[in-house]
């Protein structure tokens, strides 16, 4: 008879980004985005992250997630308490490491280095900062803009 209780009480009790196997997290993030022209290493420019807010939805039982703004989802990893991404492209004439960590148990802190290389030019995109749980709600809604 405890058993059920106990499992009732275990339900009712999930949190609610959870409760569908989804974890919904907004990252607020400081850093930089420095382009530099290949070969000759002269920085075109240099300045702070303009969108510096990330939505993002989290599949914790397949290991994928995905942005507010991009539909498309990638994999990640999950080592202690945190979740890592690592996803490397290389196509003609392009490549890119797009990498980053966050807390599988919000709040906590965030980092991510990005850099994309063509033939002409290489972009570094860096930041730090902090990630809470939101509600699915709040993902949704800012993923119709």
């Amino acid at each position: 008879m405890k058993l059920p209780l106990l499992l009732t009480t275990l339900l009712l009790t999930a949190s609610p980004a959870l409760a569908d196997d989804f974890l919904y997290v907004s990252c607020e993030f400081n850093g930089t985005n420095k382009i530099t022209s290949l070969p000759s290493g002269k920085v075109i420019s240099e300045r702070p992250l303009v969108a510096n807010t990330l939505l993002l939805k989290v599949d914790l039982i397949n290991n994928k997630m995905r942005s507010h703004a991009v539909a498309k989802w990638s994999d990640f990893h999950i080592e202690g308490n945190k979740i890592i991404s690592d996803d490397r492209v290389s196509i003609k004439g392009f490549s890119s490491q797009v990498s980053g960590v966050m807390p599988l148990n919000p709040p906590g802190p965030s980092t991510f280095h990005n850099w994309f290389k063509t033939k002409t030019e290489y972009q570094v995109i860096t930041g730090e900062g902090e990630c809470h749980e939101i509600d699915s709600s709040v993902f949704y809604e800012a993923s119709k803009q």
